[in-house]
């Protein structure tokens, strides 16, 4: 059968520590927002789609703002703030009354300011992250089976984080593929569960001197496989 690109990209990317999914769908958004920043400034799409999600998610707006192009990041952001404050310059809340007292706002209308003032659209970094995710766990599920499937790189690998774990299996329906995905994740995780239990042992005063093994590290991998892998190059 024929191979997309998804499938030698996880391929690669199961030969790295971490779930491959989460490294893919972060390289992609990396991707994204450095094309975003480089090139799509002022594509009025774009910049639409930005103004109508009130700019990015706390993640991915910290993540705009290190990459190369501030020039780039300081455009889309003021265009961001001038919609905003276009929104709260046009608002119809209750004035002062003289004396300098405050009128209780109108419930309604401050209602209505804060929905307007609410996200319209999805984050577009997130949007862009969800639609690779999707293919990507869609690839790892028609790619395991076979003698030149993901099997093997898959066995080998530090297996996918729990939230996509759950998301393969939603998708798994053959019963083969489904019962592959459950003995390799344990497999794996019994390994770790392994190192954090060597870990344990270690903080007993009478092992406390032996040498740190395969454990070192376990803390972080563990936290990466139920919550979703990180990259701390980064």
């Amino acid at each position: 059968m024929g191979r997309t690109m998804g499938f030698y990209d996880l391929r690669d990317a199961m030969a790295q520590p971490g779930c491959p999914v989460c490294r893919l769908k972060a390289d992609a958004v990396e991707r994204f927002l450095d094309t975003l920043l480089w090139e799509n400034v002022n594509d009025p799409g774009a910049r639409q789609d930005i103004r109508q999600a009130r700019g990015f998610c706390h993640q991915h707006a910290w993540q705009l703002i290190q990459g190369g192009a501030a020039s780039g990041a300081v455009i889309i952001m003021r265009d961001v703030v001038q919609n905003v404050l276009r929104i709260l310059e046009s608002a119809r809340l209750e004035p002062a009354m003289p004396g300098g007292f405050l009128r209780r706002t109108q419930p309604a209308a401050a209602a209505e300011l804060v929905a307007e003032l609410a996200p319209q659209l999805p984050c577009p970094a997130c949007a862009q992250a969800e639609m690779v995710e999707s293919g990507l766990i869609t690839t790892l599920v028609e790619g395991l089976p076979g003698e030149d499937g993901l099997i093997e790189a898959y066995r080998a690998s530090e297996g996918l984080c729990l939230p996509h774990l759950r998301q393969a299996l939603s998708l798994a329906h053959d019963p083969d593929v489904a019962a592959v995905l459950v003995e390799t994740q344990c497999a794996i995780w019994q390994k770790l569960e392994g190192h954090l239990s060597e870990i344990i042992r270690k903080l007993d005063y009478r092992f406390r001197e032996e040498p740190r093994g395969e454990e070192t590290g376990a803390a972080a991998r563990v936290v990466a496989a139920m919550c979703g892998w990180r990259d701390r190059s980064k």
